[in-house]
């Protein structure tokens, strides 16, 4: 495990802090002259300056604590003190394969993800936010082949949630893998388009959680149709093949169907949809914007031809000028850094949360999958994942004297 020292992180976290007010054009004291949170009634959304720039130096967030329930403003994630609010974290992925999880889902274990002081064996990565990879079929259907029932996958991810409550975090919940109609087993599969089955997950999902402050929706994860018009409004999706290599046709629900669902459920939780080309391209937001409230979109890019540093602005960077955006999934294959440095640094620079993949031990090359621990105590690999582990304890650097936001029961 490598260490480092106070004085290192507070000199990392000065850089940081010196470009972010390079890249912004403004320092705290210029920008409070230009920009002032409007004091609001209570339940009423925050009124900004019409001066206010579009990205805020990263000082001006909260980044630690639970601050729900939380709202949009504008292109800025809010909490219910109206103070603008950046998640930063991992994503803890297996649930989407496995019924009864890996074994790892201990209090004790999912502590690392979140705050805490390292010993010799221990890491504590400072996440603010979780995110937890769903199954439409072990939720609806279990896994009777693994002795596994609905009920007891239900009662996983519940008192995964609660844990991770009570340890100040937000999670995200997100509908990772789907069965095209009923027509995949298991755990099912990742496809193109949310299913008949997506619609009755959401039914059951939004009011068991409606009323956590700190839980997240992701309606489903990385669409990869190339129709807005099917994204939107659903279409009949032929010969999709699914990650299991399985073709399948079905017919396709469109995310407007899928937010309506969690809102007639009664649930304001904020609410994350994918954009198109595997949940990567927001460019034609403007158009094809969902119509509701709450809504923060979600980026997904990984280093691939197409999703490069250069392809950034035009996929979604220009679009967080106006929306509210969310990366709940990024990395790269090598274990290397060039690619995910860029882009974190990126996503401060345009006030965009993220979450890394993966928190897993998963068996083979580290690299390939890609992780980013190798042991369930938080040991960051090298690379990769020691990169995203330093730069989310430079956060908490950063803003060592901010004032946690209370935990709302």
């Amino acid at each position: 495990m490598v260490r480092t020292t106070r004085a290192v992180l507070l000199r990392m976290a000065s850089v940081v802090l010196i470009a972010l007010m390079t890249l912004t054009g403004l320092s705290r004291t210029a920008f409070a002259a230009h920009v002032s949170l409007q004091e609001t009634k209570q339940g009423q959304q925050a009124h900004f300056s019409p001066r206010l720039p579009r990205f805020l130096p990263l000082t001006e967030f909260h980044l630690r604590g639970i601050d729900g329930p939380y709202h949009t403003q504008g292109n800025l994630i809010l909490g219910s003190d109206n103070y603008p609010y950046l998640f930063h974290g991992m994503a803890r992925d297996d649930l989407e394969y496995f019924c009864r999880g890996d074994g790892h889902y201990t209090a004790k274990e999912l502590a690392y993800l979140g705050l805490g002081n390292n010993t010799a064996t221990e890491t504590y990565w400072q996440s603010n936010i979780v995110r937890l990879p769903l199954s439409e079929n072990f939720w609806l259907y279990g896994h009777p082949s693994e002795n596994c029932s609905p009920a007891q996958y239900q009662a996983l991810v519940k008192e995964t949630i609660d844990a991770l409550t009570n340890m100040n975090l937000n999670v995200l919940i997100d509908l990772e893998w789907t069965n095209a109609g009923g027509q995949a087993f298991g755990g099912g599969t990742q496809l193109a388009m949310p299913d008949a089955d997506s619609v009755t997950f959401w039914k059951q999902v939004a009011p068991i959680y409606a009323s956590y402050p700190n839980v997240l929706f992701e309606l489903f994860n990385e669409p990869h149709i190339y129709d807005w018009g099917c994204w939107m409004n659903g279409c009949q999706i032929t010969g999709d093949i699914g990650t299991n290599k399985e073709r399948y046709s079905y017919q396709g629900v469109g995310m407007q169907q899928l937010l309506d669902i969690v809102r007639n459920a009664g649930a304001t939780n904020l609410v994350l949809v994918g954009g198109l080309d595997w949940g990567y391209n927001l460019r034609l937001l403007a158009t094809y914007h969902l119509h509701g409230t709450n809504i923060v979109y979600d980026t997904h890019p990984y280093d691939y031809a197409g999703k490069l540093p250069a392809n950034w602005d035009s996929s979604f960077g220009n679009i967080s000028n106006d929306y509210p955006l969310f990366s709940a999934e990024f990395g790269q294959y090598d274990c290397g850094t060039a690619y995910t440095s860029q882009l974190i640094n990126y996503f401060d620079a345009h006030n965009i949360s993220w979450i890394g993949w993966a928190w897993v031990v998963a068996s083979g090359n580290p690299c390939r999958y890609p992780q980013v621990i190798s042991n369930y105590n938080g040991k960051p690999i090298p690379g990769m994942g020691q990169w995203e582990y330093q730069h989310l304890n430079d956060y908490v650097t950063l803003l060592a004297s901010e004032e946690v936001p209370e935990q709302k029961r």
